[in-house]
């Protein structure tokens, strides 16, 4: 056997299924066997890859052990005589693996191997070379001193950004994304590291396999694509604390306690900085803009409050003690229904700012008519001000897109133009998982890979200019007339403030990654499902509060008209907590969307009780629920099986 690699896969599973797909590929001419660990998925991956990769050995763990014990794991297994660390989440060309071992023929003090890597959109990843984690490349690449000078050798020493990355070269780090090594190496290196969870342990094993006497060496001449971000969002808090974190266990490892703790006291420091910029930043996103909106909206009544005092009431001030009141409610409702409406998912919804001041208005009129006459405010004020608050909302919104505070974040459904490059089957096969999502509009047409043009809009080598000419801002690149090798090639040539995905030959999934921070969207044959969408998540969990507290709070009633009322308050209680949820699937049907187990199925029984349909029928019903799922589904199906809740 001359190469054994193994993968770590946590929730990743389209992702994976991609990778498999390209590592198949690679090794259809040499001796290799896949081993994946899988660290107790709970996105049914196991289910859902076996019977497409009967060649891959699966190994299951009943817990999340980390990335060095599921290593560790596997690596018992193996008889290769090289061993290959690859990430989920990456795509490598046909003539990686091969050209690696060529290298290591070739070099007899090579100890280990790492190749160029790029992101989605084509961009080089610089952790693809990288220095040992000294005090000082750790502080300015905490400090972001690194990025402001990406080729300095001073300042980016980390990344070695003075080293061409056109060029092979010896480092000192291989990236765990793509880590090659003899067996008998690691054999003598005793593998990972368990000490570390999550990061680190590919800087430690390349620190052991220099320390043995080989050296570790940078391949320039063969490229993969990582996606990075689909386990941990970088740049967040949890993040920088676990990376620098593992740098610190790291120098106390192997260059003492008294080197190790100075290092150590600085990176917490360090990390402490960073995160607090990125809690602040993140801090903006999530309740900065509706701070912004809530002191826009309650200046906006407060303005149309003091021009009505001015010219309808000649400078008469309101008496009412309620008046207060009615402005803070306003500005509450709003708040509530923009979110309730997905404002704050979508950044630039024009239409969604007016319609929150409309329910605003509604409510407070509606309020307003309850109020004794002596309370009761002026309902212009509420009226213009309520409508006044939406338009500047609307504006500074507007305002923001302009100056590059906030994306332009319109429905992608229907701005996207979307090229597929493919062949004409390829091409009919990605229009109907498009189709399936309830995307087809977005699709321009087909680029055609050589001579076959007919229907096409053009080939492949007018790709960049039908990009630029046409405005696109999404291409599909197919596998199977294509090659890896040509798709890394040429998204490198292409550019890079694009969206590209990726489908290999008969795989189910389309895949891709706007840029290393996010995971971007991701299509199966499968279908698209509403349930998936953050808007439907969020009320679908408000039906489940509500409903429980209703319950809660209603018990003494629900005692007298609910049979079995003690399992509906546990039942309550549980879904309060979000061990549950109210409405469920029938099945426990993996190739759906994850949801929290139902106290009542999506048909109106108990998920405990026995169904009267067949298992398919009931998984029909399961997607259907997924697919087109709606919040007032819920509800009528709670108020249909109301008497029957705990039966």
């Amino acid at each position: 056997m001359l190469v054994s690699i193994i993968i770590v896969n946590y929730n990743v599973k389209y992702f994976l299924e991609q990778c498999l797909n390209s590592v198949l590929r690679a090794t259809e001419t040499i001796t290799a066997e896949v081993f994946v660990v899988d660290n107790n998925s709970t996105d049914g991956s196991l289910q859902y890859l076996e019977p497409k990769f009967p060649t891959v050995h699966f190994i299951p763990n009943d817990t999340n052990d980390g990335f060095a014990k599921a290593n560790n794991k596997a690596l018992q297994y193996c008889n290769g005589d090289y061993i290959l660390y690859l990430n989920p989440d990456t795509i490598i060309c046909e003539n990686c693996i091969r050209r690696c071992v060529q290298f290591f023929e070739s070099n007899a003090d090579c100890g280990g191997v790492g190749v160029r890597m790029i992101d989605g959109s084509g961009n080089f990843l610089p952790e693809s070379k990288r220095a040992f984690p000294s005090p000082r490349a750790s502080f300015f690449k905490l400090t972001g001193l690194a990025k402001v000078f990406p080729h300095s050798k001073v300042f980016n020493q980390y990344a070695l950004g003075h080293l061409d990355e056109y060029k092979n070269h010896e480092v000192d780090v291989l990236a765990g994304a793509f880590l090659m090594s003899r067996r008998s190496i690691i054999e003598a290196c005793k593998g990972f590291d368990e000490i570390f969870f999550m990061y680190g342990e590919d800087i430690d094993l390349s620190y052991r396999i220099q320390k043995i006497g080989y050296k570790n060496y940078y391949l320039a001449d063969t490229s993969i694509i990582h996606f990075k971000g689909e386990s941990l969002k970088k740049g967040s808090s949890n993040h920088v604390k676990m990376f620098y974190g593992a740098m610190s266990i790291f120098v106390l490892k192997h260059f003492g306690k008294s080197k190790g703790v100075l290092f150590a006291n600085g990176i917490q420091l360090a990390i402490l900085l960073r995160a607090s910029v990125a809690f602040l930043k993140r801090g903006f996103k999530k309740i900065g803009l509706q701070i912004l909106d809530a002191i826009t909206i309650v200046a906006s009544l407060f303005f149309v409050e003091k021009c009505w005092i001015h010219f309808e009431r000649n400078g008469q001030p309101f008496t009412q003690t309620a008046e207060p009141y009615f402005i803070i409610g306003f500005a509450t409702i709003y708040l509530i229904a923009a979110a309730l409406s997905g404002m704050y998912d979508k950044l630039y919804k024009p239409l969604k700012a007016i319609w929150a001041s409309f329910i605003g208005i509604i409510v407070m009129i509606a309020t307003y008519s309850l109020l004794p006459e002596n309370q009761r405010f002026s309902r212009g004020v509420i009226i213009i001000g309520g409508l006044l608050a939406g338009a500047f909302v609307t504006a500074s919104r507007w305002v923001f897109v302009k100056l590059g505070f906030i994306e332009n974040q319109r429905d992608e459904s229907k701005i996207k133009q979307t090229f597929i490059v493919g062949s004409t089957d390829e091409f009919n096969y990605v229009a109907e998982i498009f189709k399936k999502a309830g995307l087809e509009e977005r699709i321009v047409g087909r680029v055609a890979i050589g001579n076959d043009v007919d229907a096409a809009i053009g080939n492949l080598y007018q790709l960049y200019l039908l990009i630029v000419s046409m405005q696109i801002e999404e291409v599909v690149f197919c596998e199977g007339t294509l090659t890896y090798y040509q798709i890394i090639q040429t998204i490198q040539t292409l550019p890079h403030n694009i969206s590209y995905r990726f489908i290999g030959n008969h795989t189910n999934s389309i895949v891709g990654s706007d840029s290393n921070a996010t995971t971007g969207e991701t299509f199966t044959a499968e279908g698209f499902y509403q349930i998936n969408q953050s808007y439907h998540k969020r009320m679908k969990r408000l039906v489940d509060v509500c409903t429980s507290l209703i319950i809660l709070l209603g018990f003494p009633v629900h005692l007298l008209l609910l049979k079995n009322s003690v399992k509906v308050f546990k039942d309550a209680v549980s879904v309060l907590l979000h061990n549950k949820t109210w409405i469920g699937y029938c099945t426990s049907n993996t190739h759906l969307p994850i949801m929290k187990s139902g106290v009542l199925s999506c048909y109106g029984l108990r998920t405990q009780l026995a169904h009267p349909l067949s298992q398919s029928a009931l998984q029909k019903l399961d997607a259907l629920y997924a697919k087109n799922y709606d919040f007032w589904q819920d509800v009528r199906l709670l108020m249909r099986n109301y008497k029957n809740i705990g039966d």
